[in-house]
């Protein structure tokens, strides 16, 4: 049972150690409010976010925009 617990581990330590790479070789991500006027249409925000960023998007409670409604909020790779 030991040597079948220490092969688990080892097998795990292996995958976390390959994600680790990974997210390092990717690079920095960035995150911008955009279309802070507006409140956030998820399509839209999706979109504009792909456009112009070539990023991921999603509508948040954005606090940097205080007293707004939920804002777009996109990240990409700087």
């Amino acid at each position: 049972m030991g040597k079948l617990s220490c092969s688990y581990f080892l097998v795990f330590t292996i995958i976390f150690s390959a994600c680790l790479m990974v997210e390092k070789a990717e690079g920095k991500y960035c995150e911008i409010t955009i279309d802070k006027e507006q409140t956030c249409i998820h399509s839209l925000c999706v979109q504009d976010c792909y456009a112009l960023y070539n990023g991921v998007a999603h509508c948040v409670d954005d606090p940097e925009v205080p007293g707004s409604n939920l804002n777009c909020r996109c990240k990409y790779n700087c």
